[in-house]
């Protein structure tokens, strides 16, 4: 197509007619059909062809409810925004270079919303805007029932609308001085959107059982489910025409009857019923469809008398469906996990559960945004040779933009890879081995297409046909466990039922933060997880995880001095080097309680504050101080924040202080080691070892039970 930037606007030449084709200078996926390409006096503009994602829904502009004031002023600033380029318009340093497609489609319901206050006004166009208008649309807006969030896009689609007013005609503009005399938004509504977490976690019951099922499906039920699903292919893909198939099984007269007779000895030496399908009648006959696609031939041919005499005589009895010739060999607490095989109806079904499993098990193990996973190709999981680190390579979408600032839509390789955990590695290996498509996430699991495989959007499965398959995996196990009886349903979020993709990362941070040491699965810790994903790698600031483990971290630390606060009130005792600091720092932390965080520096810093410093450790609370603590030290991912490591923690630390709690833990040690101690059979190594550290434990819990008793008095 001819790009058209470089002819001014406002030139009646130059201005678009009814025929123009609305992506005049855009870039176009492989394959799309020029000819059917929204044209500018279109009702309703399409602007999919110009999405490279593979996971994006398509997206369209619809004019059909604008006030027929505004419809053709709205037509030419929404063709400005789409076909020319950021320079041209009069915009902020911060919002430069050309939008993405789906933030122009976005942003339409907000132009629209404004024209539609205009016209209640009285306001018939553009040009008539005064600044009392956008005074008082400054006020309607601030009052609104509505979300931080859209105020703030109802303000910015105004600044969007005049930014591009050079670039249409003079009756379409907005008066020439900037809107609120060019203010920021977030001043003009005194606060931004980045003060609200919009992303609720995943409640701990919820996520533990949705990942312990997700991890059973791909290391116990994968074999199995694939198995079923390659099976399922090459039925469905003998129900084509013949003429499709060139590999056809070709007979001789009465070969047929050869193959038809080896197919029921394999059903009696498996001990399987035949296939069954009831009639209209209701009556139980064979399932002569499904046989007919086990041996390659039709329907009608196995209609025959003599066949059918065969089937009868063959004395095996029949039950209603079409179970798979497949054995079942996964397991589930030592039993095979299923009764019966997989049924060609269900196989398809379990095929997308598996894969949604997948998902859970990549996303909520790695801390990948959405659509980065769904994008994720086949042959993106890599060792390191010398690290020994799994390292996972795909391409990013979000805030992706070129040297101008204008949005990249085919969004780029993430230069840094991320580094995952095992699990993640065999959910990979299982999808590799489930289908043959190159995206890990097709959005047509089974569709079987010939000609080249391009890289273009509608081949990913979309954000929300993969939250609707999270869905119904949970509905599959929770339907599993009360036909089998089980106990280990996936309970509800009490919060929020729906479990959409967004939430998993979310809920990470929130686990890395709270139970580090907790185990998640196959014996890898939240705390081995957060090393991982904050290694240099893509766990970089350019990931945005870090982000949310910022905010999890400073929550967490507020609701542990809390408890603190409270225990001291209560009367809790504390002893040992740095209890009188310990006590300053809960006393002292309380005033931020209420700190409103705006930006994650800010909880970052926070973080850091040295009043905050408090660690709780096993049998004792690291009162930090780096300048004197005797471990080795640890450092965050932006190495400048060090916390101690509470694996290598020393008695003889100045740091430590004892709760009443963590005294209670050492009293469990000590009969622990007694009972060690005096095992008539332990090694004599062994028992000096353990003996030693008795005493010590001893000595601690006494000490800290006579001050008590002497500061009680």
């Amino acid at each position: 197509m001819t790009a058209i930037t470089d002819i001014a606007a406002h030139d009646d030449d130059a201005l678009p007619g009814s025929d123009t084709v609305v992506l005049h200078t855009r870039r176009l996926r492989p394959g799309t059909d020029t000819a059917a390409l929204s044209r500018f006096g279109d009702e309703r503009w399409h602007l999919t062809p110009a999405l490279f994602a593979p996971h994006a829904d398509g997206t369209s502009i619809s004019f059909a409810s604008v006030h027929g004031d505004f419809l053709v002023p709205l037509k030419h600033v929404y063709w400005a925004m789409i076909n020319h380029s950021g320079e041209q318009a009069v915009v902020n340093r911060h919002h430069g270079g050309v939008p993405a497609i789906l933030t122009i489609s976005t942003m339409f319901r907000f132009s629209r919303a404004f024209t539609d206050w205009l016209v209640s006004r009285g306001c018939r166009s553009f040009a008539a805007v005064t600044a009392n208008d956008l005074d008082d649309y400054l006020v309607h807006v601030k009052t609104a029932e509505t979300t931080h969030a859209n105020r703030e896009d109802l303000l910015a689609a105004v600044i969007k609308i005049w930014a591009y007013r050079a670039l249409v005609p003079e009756a379409d503009r907005l008066p020439s001085a900037p809107p609120w005399n060019g203010e920021r938004v977030y001043r003009l509504l005194e606060a931004s959107r980045r003060q609200e977490i919009r992303t609720p976690r995943i409640h701990p019951d919820t996520m533990n059982s949705l990942l312990a099922w997700s991890l059973q499906f791909v290391e116990e039920f994968a074999d199995d489910i694939t198995a079923g699903f390659h099976e399922y292919e090459r039925l469905h893909r003998r129900m084509l025409p013949t003429r499709k198939r060139p590999n056809r099984v070709r007979r001789k007269p009465g070969d047929l009857a050869d193959d038809l007779q080896t197919l029921l000895r394999a059903y009696s030496r498996l001990a399987r019923p035949l296939p069954g399908i009831r009639s209209r009648n209701g009556e139980l006959t064979y399932h002569l469809s499904y046989l007919a696609r086990l041996l390659d031939t039709s329907h009608e041919a196995l209609q025959r008398p003599g066949l059918t005499d065969m089937l009868r005589r063959s004395g095996l009895t029949i039950r209603e469906g079409a179970a798979l010739l497949i054995p079942i060999t996964g397991t589930l607490n030592g039993q095979p996990w299923r009764d019966q095989p997989i049924d060609e109806r269900e196989a398809h079904r379990l095929a997308r559960h598996l894969s949604a499993a997948c998902f859970v098990v990549i996303g909520y193990l790695s801390g990948m945004r959405t659509g980065e996973i769904l994008t994720l190709e086949r042959g993106c999981l890599q060792r390191d040779p010398v690290s020994n680190l799994l390292l996972v390579r795909g391409r990013h979408w979000k805030g992706v933009r070129d040297e101008t600032g204008s949005s990249v839509a085919e969004g780029r390789i993430r230069p840094d890879p991320w580094v995952v955990a095992e699990p993640v590695a065999t959910a990979i290996g299982v999808l590799e081995n489930l289908h043959h498509e190159q995206l890990l996430f097709p959005h047509m699991l089974g569709e079987h297409k010939s000609g080249p495989r391009e890289f273009r959007t509608g081949q990913a499965r979309t954000t929300g046909g993969i939250n609707v398959d999270i869905a119904d995996m949970i509905g599959w196990v929770n339907t599993y466990c009360a036909a089998t009886g089980r106990g280990d349903s996936i309970p509800p979020d009490p919060t929020d039922p729906n479990i959409p993709a967004r939430r998993l990362r979310r809920t990470l941070a929130w686990f890395i933060a709270r139970k580090p040491r907790g185990l998640v699965a196959a014996a890898i810790q939240y705390g081995h997880l957060k090393v991982q994903m904050t290694v240099g790698y893509a766990g970089s600031y350019a990931s945005g995880f870090p982000d949310d483990l910022a905010f999890e971290e400073w929550l967490a630390r507020l609701d542990l001095l809390a408890s603190a606060n409270e225990r001291l009130d209560e009367g809790e005792y504390v002893s040992g080097p740095a209890a009188a600091t310990y006590r300053h720092r809960v006393d002292a932390a309380q005033r931020f309680a209420g700190h409103v965080l705006r930006t994650t520096s800010d909880a970052r810093t926070l973080l850091a504050n040295p009043d905050l410093q408090i660690y709780p450790g096993h049998g004792m609370t690291c009162v930090f101080d780096p300048r004197r603590a005797a471990c080795h030290l640890s450092r965050d991912d932006t190495d400048t924040r060090r916390t101690p490591d509470l694996s290598d923690c020393r008695p003889n630390c100045v740091n430590i202080a004892r709760t009443d709690r963590d005294i209670d833990e050492l009293a469990t040690d000590v009969e622990r080691l007694r009972l060690l101690v005096d095992d008539p059979l332990a090694p004599p190594i062994r028992v000096v070892r353990d003996r030693h550290e008795l005493h010590r434990l001893e000595d601690t819990v006494a000490q800290h039970i006579q001050w008590k008793a002497e500061a009680d008095g």
